[in-house]
């Protein structure tokens, strides 16, 4: 009786430290602190030791093959990685990251904005030789100032070495800006990290929001800065080209 309670409660305790470690990996509870851009725009909780990267340490991130190719783009006030910055330079891309797009002007939300956001990626994707799909695109109130926001779930296909990831997009229009966070995560851990990513966005906070009767339209404001992305990929792999030819 005595052995079978003792290899009862082993099993109990097997399964209770498996399920702990498996919760663990679905959810992590790191720190959070306050994070805030350079240009000041906006705020939100992140994990503890996330920063934005420099553009320097951009370039060092994409001198490594296995390296995720928007990692290699920073401007500190445009676009740039948000994320455990000394593990990219160290080589590890394992974590998930936020990448941020700034760009003045605001839009506004008209009824094809899923068709027409699909079409920009499938363009920025030709351009730069990756592969974007996306699926559950719907307008969403976000934040602690329930600004409303295009969010949309994308997976990015790029040539190999880079790997695969799953990204949430958040395109959201504040007073004279667009500011578009991608939450982005490996495929095996995105539905994972999602509910952390949404109680980080619970704590978004932006300068200045948005008057809702005054804004562009989607085409001409929601493309930009995908097509920004278009244009710094076509130049960095004219250069990384020119690069080779002189080795």
């Amino acid at each position: 009786m005595r052995e079978r309670t003792v290899a009862a409660l082993r099993a109990g305790l097997l399964t209770s430290t498996t399920l702990l470690v498996t919760l663990a990996g679905q959810e992590p509870t790191a720190a959070v602190a306050t994070f805030q851009n350079y240009n000041r725009t906006f705020q939100l909780e992140l994990p503890e030791g996330w920063r934005q990267i420099a553009p320097g340490e951009a370039v060092r991130v994409g001198e490594q093959p296995a390296a995720p190719p928007i990692l290699r783009l920073s401007s500190p006030r445009q676009y740039y990685g948000v994320g455990p910055v000394d593990r990219w330079l160290d080589g590890d891309f394992s974590s998930p990251w936020l990448y941020v797009f700034e760009q003045r002007d605001g839009w506004h939300v008209e009824d094809d904005y899923a068709a027409k956001l699909r079409e920009l990626w499938r363009e920025h994707g030709e351009a730069n030789g990756v592969e974007h799909q996306l699926r559950d695109v719907h307008k969403e109130r976000l934040g602690s100032q329930a600004v409303e926001c295009i969010v949309a779930t994308r997976t990015t296909t790029p040539a190999p070495p880079a790997a695969p990831r799953v990204s949430l997009d958040v395109h959201a229009p504040t007073a004279q800006q667009q500011i578009t966070l991608s939450f982005t995560a490996s495929p095996e851990e995105f539905d994972s990290w999602q509910p952390v990513f949404r109680r980080w966005l619970t704590t978004l906070t932006f300068a200045r929001v948005a008057d809702e009767q005054q804004q562009d339209t989607v085409i001409d404001r929601i493309g930009t800065p995908i097509l920004v992305g278009v244009v710094v990929g076509l130049i960095l792999a004219l250069l990384y080209r020119h690069t080779r030819a002189r080795r």
